[in-house]
């Protein structure tokens, strides 16, 4: 079996620009933020069903996962081929 792709919606690209660049403003270790949020995409590229269903989404199976260091859920939901990242909140 092999990863799944994963692709993030325009929305989810403003949102992780925002949140790196007030983590890069605001904290001291910056490579936090990078090696967490490549670690929660590596969780979704091979194991997607590992974040819990959103069911307040507008969004059917939406589901989320935490990134703990950060502080942030990424949501998404995903198929047989990929997993698209459509929003990531702290």
């Amino acid at each position: 079996m092999n990863p799944r792709r994963v692709r993030f919606t325009a929305t989810a690209r403003r949102h992780v620009r925002r949140e790196k660049e007030w983590w890069l403003d605001n904290r001291i270790h910056e490579d936090v933020f990078v090696g967490e949020f490549e670690e929660a995409l590596r969780i979704l590229a091979w194991l997607p069903g590992a974040g819990t269903l959103y069911p307040q989404a507008a969004i059917p199976n939406i589901r989320r996962i935490y990134v703990r260091k950060v502080a942030c859920h990424l949501y998404y939901t995903f198929d047989e081929n990929e997993v698209i990242v459509r929003a990531f909140w702290g």
